[in-house]
């Protein structure tokens, strides 16, 4: 009888432990729902006005925006209306000014630079002598505005027609402009044009061109399916999609207020001090969609807010049920005491006391790490076996997987590595019963094995046959194996890693696995010479790779020959590819000619041996040299003038002024030109000339160094060894010296 008491009490505690935790769970969860609901319909109704609220709020904060930005450009223009260099160039024939001409264009382009004025262009316009002044330069009325910047509404005659009025600051509808030049045919854009002048000035005024696609994206928050539009009381001065009119009873409103007209909502402001009306319209299909939109969310979040709610209810009465339970029926099988951590029927215990193991491998693995990385905390506080003095040896393993695995396999790198780890592992808990294996880096696995030292020489053909096993997988991987020595102190055991770190950049070319076990000293190389690096350079820029292929050949052997590493051919690789990659963005030519075998530094990290090195040099110079002749090949005629006389007269005045002069341009309109052509400043491309034609006769012919440098400009020997050295990385005696062929 008392036995069949107890279980009747036991049931019972459990059902109305568990059911009354429950509904008391659920009836506050109710009354929180019903108080949410009764709130939501009552200020539901409130939200139609609120949203109109803020659509005129949010037209008010744009009008500011754009309001301060007329003033600002209003203020700016002023500026350079009554500014001096202006009144010069008013004065009289501009081009008598030329220095006053390029300095105008100079601080046009600075003011241009300023990306928070959102100005495209600002334009001198003489309507007498139909000459202007913009950001690139000089030209006259009709090629600007029938080439450069086209737009049937806004020619010569219409800006001609508007000097003659007596407006100092008008704004004008925005338009779509473009270029339309010989070299090419590209949209500018949407822009908004302004006339800046002297009230009774009719011969001179500024034409301010505003980017007003980009103000608008700038200074307006849209509103679902809105619109906007600028009404200046004849006519729409901007709209922000095409085809947008205003309806004909809001062209007469001024002020600040709304108007429902048709099935949209009409948000106007106008300003007093431009007269500009700014106007949103707002459908009534999107505010009825915002407030669709917000009822689904609500009757969602409440539909969500009931399944958490009960979840989270019947999660928390289990937990109060369970473990009471749970507690009932240990006291029932092992009497009053308490039960035994993994001989309990409560599988919660045991669970805590089979995850015990996994746990402490996974802090030994912690504190091994922390002590390796001089990581200080609370983790460097835990003991491990090597605390205890006891004879140990490190075995690291580097693995690098190769492209054709990484092909094959999609998302296998992970994968693959965790294979390697478990086999390792595996392969020495076989052996040592304390052995401990985790990986440590990224691609890098740390075995720590205890071990005596007389156990040695029996292990070692058991770790041959693990490297055997590891060789057999060499197509896909390549292992780099370092085993320190068996050391017999802890304190040894943070050396003996970075030794082993130490060990690991030891690994020369080539593939499979190379086990590692003394520091040999590393070759110091000087490769390439400065000579060398001087006529690699300059062949990398001309493209001649009929010349580079060979000389990067003759380095790489120059390499293998000095006994370089494997991370050593990877740094003079690397520094020819950024080489050559720097050079074709100075000229402007895309690297797009790799893209159909990947990235070049991808390739480069596939490269094991000597043949794959020169294989990748062979299909990358290649391509970068065939890149730079069809470059140079695209030349146009004024390019092709400077570039054949400067080769023919490289020991004359090649000043940018002297060369302009026979071209009928001006030198900054050349040097500008020059630069966007060919990817080089005028200067260097001289500069580079010359010295090529020094380089040349130092090592063909037996002239003089002052008559060589006499014959390429120089006055001064002196003047020549300085910029020759700067050049080459040495003097014009030692070139001479190491590249002559006499």
């Amino acid at each position: 009888m008392k036995w069949i008491t107890r279980i009747r009490t036991r049931n019972q505690n459990q059902v109305s432990l568990f059911y009354t935790l429950l509904i008391s769970f659920i009836s506050i969860i109710v009354l929180l729902l019903s108080i949410h609901a009764w709130s939501y319909s009552f200020f539901r109704n409130r939200i139609k006005d609120e949203i109109i609220l803020n659509s005129a709020m949010n037209l008010n904060t744009t009008v500011a925006n754009y309001e301060k930005h007329i003033r600002l450009i209003r203020s700016y223009m002023v500026g350079y209306l009554f500014g001096t260099d202006t009144e010069i160039l008013k004065n009289g024939n501009p081009l008598s000014h030329y220095d006053t001409v390029v300095k105008a264009q100079y601080e046009l382009q600075h003011s241009l630079n300023n990306s928070l004025l959102y100005l495209e262009n600002i334009i001198y316009y003489y309507k007498d002598s139909g000459f202007v002044i913009e950001k690139d330069g000089t030209r006259d009325a009709a090629t600007m505005f029938g080439k450069f910047y086209v737009q049937p509404a806004y020619g010569v005659n219409f800006w001609n027609q508007e000097l003659e009025g007596t407006d100092s600051f008008k704004i004008y509808p925005s338009a779509p402009f473009t270029s339309e030049t010989a070299f090419e045919r590209k949209s500018l854009g949407t822009l908004m044009p302004i006339l800046v002048k002297g009230s009774f000035e009719h011969n001179f005024a500024f034409i301010v061109l505003m980017k007003s696609r980009a103000l608008y994206e700038s200074f307006h928050q849209p509103q679902p399916e809105s619109q906007f539009m600028i009404w200046d009381g004849r006519q729409l001065v901007f709209t922000s999609e095409s085809g947008i009119e205003l309806p004909p009873g809001l062209m007469a409103k001024k002020g600040d207020g709304y108007e429902r007209i048709g099935g949209a909502y009409y948000f106007y402001k106008t300003s007093a001090e431009t007269g500009l009306t700014y106007i949103e319209s707002v459908s009534d299909k999107g505010l009825a969609k915002q407030l669709r939109h917000l009822n689904a969310i609500m009757a969602v979040l409440l539909f969500l807010s009931l399944l958490i709610s009960l979840a989270v209810s019947t999660f928390i009465a289990k937990r109060f049920h369970n473990p009471l339970a749970s507690l009932l029926r240990s006291i029932e099988n092992y009497g009053v005491g308490l039960p035994l951590l993994g001989k309990s029927r409560i599988k919660e215990f045991n669970v805590l006391h089979n995850d015990l193991h996994s746990k402490n491998s996974l802090l030994q693995q912690f504190a091994y790490m922390t002590r390796l990385k001089n990581i200080h905390g609370k983790g460097a506080q835990l003991l491990t076996s090597v605390d205890a003095n006891r004879p140990f040896k490190l075995i690291l393993f580097q693995i690098d997987f190769k492209a054709q695995l990484l092909a094959e396999f999609a998302n296998v790198h992970h994968r693959a590595f965790n294979t390697y780890r478990e086999l390792i592992d595996l392969h020495f808990a076989k052996l040592h019963s304390e052995s401990l294996t985790f990986q440590i880096e990224k691609d890098q696995i740390l075995s720590i094995l205890f071990i005596e030292k007389e156990d040695e020489d029996r292990h070692a053909a058991d770790f041959d046959a693990l490297v055997h096993t590891l060789a057999t997988d060499s197509v896909f991987c390549n292992f780099t194996i370092v085993p320190s020595p068996i050391h017999a102190h802890s304190s040894d055991f943070v050396e003996a890693y970075q030794n082993a770190l130490e060990l690991i950049r030891q690994r020369k070319l080539g593939e499979g696995v190379q086990v590692i076990t003394e520091w040999e000293p590393q070759p110091a190389l000087m490769i390439p010479t400065p000579s060398e690096e001087g006529e690699l350079v300059a062949n990398l820029q001309a493209g001649s790779d009929s010349v580079t292929l060979p000389l990067v050949d003759r380095l790489l052997d120059q390499l293998a020959k000095a006994g370089a590493l494997a991370w050593q051919f990877q740094d003079f690789a690397q520094d020819v590819v950024n080489k050559t990659i720097k050079m074709m963005y100075a000229q402007n030519i895309s690297i797009q000619a790799f893209s159909d075998k990947g990235s070049p530094y991808d390739h480069l990290k596939a490269c094991y041996t000597l043949e794959q090195y020169k294989d990748f040099f062979h299909w990358f110079l290649k391509r970068s040299g065939e890149a730079i002749q069809d470059k140079k090949s695209e030349t146009d005629v004024m390019t092709k003038f400077v570039m054949e006389y400067v080769e023919s007269n490289f020991g004359e005045d090649l000043s940018l002024d002297a060369i302009s002069a026979k071209l009928g341009i001006t030198g900054p309109y050349l040097s500008t030109y020059f630069k966007e052509k060919t990817g080089t400043n005028f200067s260097d491309y001289i500069f580079t000339v010359r010295m090529n034609k020094a380089m040349d006769m130092l090592r063909d012919t037996d002239l003089k160094i002052q008559e060589i440098a006499s014959l390429i400009g120089y006055y001064t020997a002196a003047s020549f060894n300085r910029v020759f050295k700067k050049h080459t990385g040495i003097t014009p005696s030692e070139f001479r010296r190491l590249n002559s062929r006499h």
